[in-house]
């Protein structure tokens, strides 16, 4: 049984009158998708390209591991910036399934954390995997039970939406 969409005030609405991500969303974007803004940080810094990734992550396979995770959010991320009247059918479809990739996201996070534990016995709990943990179970619980954030997602701009039609 699928819920019925509820009505938002006209400010939650974009140019083409479907909802627009909302700052909960934007930041569950920017959480999962941290790695790629971490790398594109790294890659811009001239004067050493690998102070910030050593800064953020204790080992390389870690950062590497978050960037294969947050490649649905990405996914996500690509969806949104062509979601408009005349995108294509890929797009329509990522847009559509964009809660389940948020999703998958967020799991594989929290796999990045607690599947080193399981398989190696020395692996040390660090506060910055339990914050990642935390954070990624919000992210999770949020995606799953927002009504917001699942009508932005069925929400996509038809072509006779297109101004001038």
């Amino acid at each position: 049984m699928e819920k019925k969409k509820k009505v938002y005030p006209i400010s939650c609405y974009g140019k083409h009158l479907c909802l627009v991500p909302d700052f909960n969303m934007w930041l569950i974007f920017l959480f999962l998708i941290r790695p790629y803004l971490v790398l594109i940080i790294s890659v811009a810094n001239r004067t050493d390209r690998l102070q910030l990734i050593n800064l953020l992550y204790a080992d390389r396979m870690m950062m590497w591991l978050g960037l294969l995770a947050g490649i649905p959010a990405v996914l996500v991320v690509y969806a949104w910036m062509k979601r408009q009247p005349n995108a294509t059918k890929f797009v329509r479809y990522i847009w559509h399934r964009g809660k389940l990739l948020l999703a998958i996201s967020a799991i594989f996070n929290i796999g990045i954390v607690v599947l080193p534990m399981l398989l190696i016995d020395a692996h040390n709990f660090s506060i910055h995997g339990l914050w990642q943990l935390v954070v990624s179970a919000l992210v999770l619980g949020v995606v799953l039970k927002s009504d917001y954030i699942r009508d932005c997602f069925l929400d996509f701009p038809t072509d006779s939406d297109v101004r001038g039609k």
